[in-house]
């Protein structure tokens, strides 16, 4: 038999879609579960009108950066929302989903032998779609704060990646953090990564993007995503924002790989840009507030987490449980139907966690879920 590829072969599963994939088959089988793994929120969103679309335009390629009329709404948004700057027609490119966005921009800047530095609890997908890339993954333990970055660059270092508003944890990065970041940047000549699928998940209007303290894109590359800020995440609709020399690389990759994202989704969006904020914003606004009761719900019952304040996840404790975090969540869906994400996906750092999504659920499930957590990692210690 012909040999495969060892990279890929090596590449680990995507944890949390393994564990929602177990979802999956037990409903199949007719259980109920309750799922807290899901990497979305549900929002109650109507399906606009598609009489308006240019037909039979949408049914055809679009432009491979991305429909202008989007990326203009892209732009005005960013503006207005949080004072970052880009030309629509050089500096940014839509995508299918922020995940193909983050890959086709490792594959832009990275050569074999490469390391990029991130900090663990990791987004599952970093370390992995870095070993796609022939480079070498480098995780920070996740107890480092920013200010300890620096001792992982080596000669080999071209990136560090940070996800802002973080996910598996919610923690948000402070101005001055960033600042710190784009300095260590600039002093070893790296791309600083700067993945803000989640930036509206952050209510209070202290979110501070990558993009606004390098306003020439000179080490900054901003990632965001409609997909997951509108609640629409099946849409997969995603962009990259960076000077025009990265976004002409990853032009070239995305028109070999996608060609464009879907026309019509793009059209979709674009006509409907500001009638879906309306309708998704206060939803948002409701997803943080839970999230936050939950927080104190946790506080309550002695569960511990790694602190942060948006997003719709928690990175939860399951010391002093004997369990490995992979045989926690396995029992917790076997015996009691609840899915949650075993931290071992997100660094060799933090199998003594698990990731808690807040996002699909209501107040009274996901307190139900927790008790349930809190009695599993009781039983096991």
């Amino acid at each position: 038999m012909p040999a495969l590829s060892q990279v890929v072969t090596d590449s680990s599963e995507a944890m949390s879609i393994k564990y929602n994939t177990k979802v999956y088959e037990l409903k199949q089988r007719g259980k109920k579960v309750l799922v807290m793994s899901l990497g979305e929120a549900y929002f109650d969103i109507p399906l606009f009108p598609m009489e308006d679309l240019p037909y039979p335009e949408v049914n055809h390629y679009s432009h491979s950066r991305g429909i202008v009329e989007l990326r203009v709404k892209l732009a005005e948004y960013f503006a207005s929302e949080y004072d970052v700057r880009f030309d629509v027609d050089k500096e940014i490119i839509v995508t299918a989903g922020s995940k193909a966005a983050i890959h086709m921009t490792l594959m832009s800047i990275l050569n074999p032998g490469d390391e990029v530095v991130y900090s663990e609890p990791a987004w599952v997908s970093y370390p992995e779609q870095i070993k796609l890339c022939y480079a070498s993954p480098v995780g920070i333990p996740y107890e480092k704060s920013v200010y300890e970055y620096e001792a992982y660059i080596t000669p080999k270092t071209k990136a560090i990646i940070i996800n802002n508003p973080h996910n598996p944890r919610g923690y948000v990065f402070s101005q001055a953090e960033l600042e710190h970041l784009l300095e260590i940047g600039r002093r070893h000549d790296l791309w600083i990564l700067s993945d803000e699928a989640y930036s509206d998940f952050l209510i209070d209007g202290s979110f501070v993007s990558l993009g606004r303290l390098d306003p020439d894109k000179r080490n900054a590359v901003i990632f965001n995503s409609m997909s997951k800020n509108y609640g629409i995440s099946g849409w997969r609709i995603g962009y990259a924002i960076a000077n025009q020399r990265l976004i002409d690389n990853v032009l070239k990759v995305n028109q070999h790989l996608i060609t464009c994202p879907a026309t019509i989704l793009e059209w979709y969006l674009a006509r409907h840009f500001h009638s879906l904020l309306e309708i998704t914003k206060p939803q948002i606004r409701d997803v943080v507030c839970k999230r936050k009761q939950l927080a104190e719900y946790m506080d309550q019952l002695g569960l511990t987490y790694l602190p942060g304040a948006a997003t719709f996840y928690f990175f939860v404790s399951i010391a002093p449980s004997r369990l490995t975090s992979e045989e926690f969540c396995t029992r917790l869906l076997e015996e009691d139907l609840i899915s949650v994400v075993p931290g071992a996906g997100y660094g060799a750092s933090c199998d003594r966690f698990v990731r808690v999504s807040v996002g699909t659920a209501s107040l009274e499930e996901n307190q139900f879920g927790l008790r349930r957590i809190q009695a599993l990692i009781q039983r096991t210690s």
